[in-house]
């Protein structure tokens, strides 16, 4: 039994005159031990699709319209708010994107941490929720932790505020952690750590990872499995191997060729880009919605929107003319 499954998720946000979907009947699932990639455009569902599965939509003007969210085979969208909320943390954690705006400034990063620690941990003495802080802090690699302890977030760097936020996220021992985009705004130095630091802390706990972002580079490196999105839909899935190597999707295939590469002389390829466009979520057009970006768009793509079919044994597309080769 999956860890996690999703089935046909739908949240949409009311607007003045209709409601935007912003999720499409989203379905996928993610394995204990195992590492999901989501990945697509800015705009394309991927966190709202996080904060679906979180239940931290804002209503109004957000809510799931349809769907289930299973977590070891029980419904999260059925559990009471105060039933979801030892969920949160507890289960199921998540790093936020940006930890400068996510970190409460006024307090010190070892209030936020012990926080958590108290709401989740019951029955620990002061002595031992400092004790359990500083070996948070001691696990994500920041140096001199009982210092660090009474320190507040501007006080430190970002890849430092951002391993505070992976702290937090794994102080209770949490078996999925969803990381939305953790890598933002830092320098390449410091993503490398910090992807080598949820790496590392995924198998010595033996969490899953949700793994959103829209660097391909990363996924590569630490996925197994990926789902493209692609205007509130899943557009492919498949293993990472399949994903990079044999791309079925014109947008897939157009995302990983914008990717800087180099040729056989070392020299670095002129970079392709994709025409367009991602269409406005309140106004999606008839068919498939890749249809005025595509290059291999043919009638039957105006008419009919496609769905997810299987292609190769785990490998699913929603296209009626899939890229046929390797990259």
């Amino acid at each position: 039994m999956a860890l996690l499954e999703v089935k046909n998720l739908k949240t949409g946000f009311k607007t003045e005159n209709d409601v935007m979907m912003a999720v499409d009947d989203v379905s996928f699932q993610v394995e204990k031990g195992k590492t999901l990639g989501i990945v697509g455009e800015s705009g394309c569902g991927k966190s709202v699709t996080s904060l679906s599965i979180m239940r931290l939509i804002p209503n109004p003007p957000g809510k799931i319209y349809e769907g289930e969210i299973l977590f070891n085979g029980e419904s999260l969208l059925a559990l009471s708010e105060k039933k979801m909320r030892s969920v949160r943390g507890n289960h199921i954690s998540m790093i936020f994107q940006e930890p400068m705006t996510s970190l409460n400034p006024v307090f010190t990063v070892g209030d936020q941490i012990s926080e958590a620690i108290k709401l989740h941990m019951k029955g620990l003495t002061k002595s031992q929720i400092h004790e359990k802080t500083i070996e948070m802090l001691q696990l994500v690699g920041i140096p001199e932790p009982e210092a660090r302890i009474n320190e507040y977030p501007h006080q430190l760097s970002g890849g430092m505020r951002q391993r505070i936020m992976i702290a937090m996220a794994l102080s209770c021992g949490p078996e999925l952690l969803i990381a939305d985009e953790p890598t933002t705004a830092l320098d390449v130095t410091i993503q490398a750590q910090i992807l080598e630091l949820i790496n590392r802390l995924q198998k010595e706990l033996g969490m899953a990872v949700i793994l959103i972002t829209h660097d391909l580079g990363v996924v590569a490196e630490t996925c197994d499995n990926v789902a493209v999105m692609y205007a509130g839909k899943i557009i492919e899935y498949g293993s990472v191997r399949d994903i990079f190597h044999r791309p079925k999707h014109h947008y897939t295939k157009g995302l990983l060729n914008s990717v800087p590469h180099f040729d056989s002389g070392k020299r670095l390829t002129r970079l392709e880009t994709i025409p367009g466009i991602v269409p406005n979520l309140s106004d999606i057009p008839p068919g498939c919605r890749f249809q005025d970006r595509c290059t291999a768009v043919q009638n039957d793509c105006k008419d009919t929107e496609p769905e997810l079919h299987e292609i190769l044994p785990g490998h699913t597309v929603a296209c009626f003319h899939p890229f046929q080769g390797q990259r």
